[in-house]
């Protein structure tokens, strides 16, 4: 008795986050899936069911497949650089090295800092010391303003991975490299065939997370650039909010939100499952 009257005192504290959740988060969502099927404009309060038209017109519309380019490309360098610099920093900062709390500090410090103030950190940078170095702004030109999001990314989300990967490495055990060792293999095999494959947890996160995420990104997007120069870094988050508040296509914004997820959670599927596959048991 005195078990299920402390279970139920948890449950009750978890009563008001979870009418928020409800409220906030999947009544919207279930919401949502029948405005795709309408010609919502977003603002009206009667609407028109259409069926399959959205959808139909989501195959057949020119102006989806940059955007989703555009989000491919991005989603997957930031992904690749931000996990290939996590994981060289974790190594290094996980050795013996002097002012190692001050680096662990400046790369985690990012961190804190919301993904809008970061773009228009950078977008100050970009147009008063980097336009001044490079002769123009990064995000200013069509051929480089993919680059400078990329930069703002990592920049502002490096930490996080860092962390990770070092929570990773400070777990494996100490055995597997004077193993290797005593087998006589240097720093380099240690690190492909000790390292790597225990940080494979550590992988399926980082790189699951990281990806998803950049798939996704809106603000940071939206607060740099907005889309610009005519386009260019258009994701489709901005794409999405476009239709939604610019061109008043609610319904059709609902559809392309819809399987956009879809997508997202295909991707996030197969990730984890590519990597769970490959763990191994410490």
């Amino acid at each position: 008795m005195k078990r299920l009257k402390k279970e139920m005192s948890y449950f009750v504290f978890l009563i008001p986050s979870l009418i928020l959740f409800l409220f906030c988060v999947v009544y919207p969502f279930f919401s949502g899936i029948g405005l795709a099927f309408t010609d919502w404009d977003g603002i009206s309060r009667t609407y028109n069911y259409t069926g399959m038209e959205n959808f139909i017109r989501l195959l057949s519309d020119a102006k989806v497949w940059k955007p989703l380019k555009t989000t491919i490309i991005y989603g997957v360098s930031v992904t690749t650089a931000n996990n290939i610099l996590a994981l060289f920093l974790a190594v290094t900062l996980s050795k013996k090295l002097m002012g190692k709390v001050f680096f662990k500090t400046s790369f985690f410090v990012p961190l804190a800092i919301s993904t809008v103030l970061a773009a228009f950190v950078w977008k100050y940078i970009d147009s008063n010391l980097l336009s001044v170095v490079l002769g123009h702004s990064l995000m200013g030109k069509r051929e480089t303003v993919l680059w400078g999001i990329i930069i703002i990314s990592l920049w502002n989300c490096l930490g996080s991975n860092v962390m990770i990967y070092m929570a990773g490495i400070a777990g494996i055990s100490g055995d597997y490299e004077e193993a290797a060792m005593i087998d006589g293999a240097n720093a380099w095999q240690r690190f492909c065939n000790v390292t790597i494959p225990m940080l494979m947890p550590s992988f399926t996160i980082c790189i699951t997370l990281t990806l998803t995420s950049s798939l996704r990104e809106f603000g940071m997007v939206l607060a740099a650039t907005g889309g610009g120069p005519a386009g260019s870094s258009q994701t489709v988050a901005i794409l999405i909010y476009d239709n939604m508040f610019k061109y008043s296509r609610a319904g059709y914004a609902q559809a392309i939100s819809l399987v956009f997820m879809v997508f997202l959670v295909v991707i996030g599927q197969l990730l984890t499952k590519f990597f769970r596959s490959r763990e191994v048991e410490a």
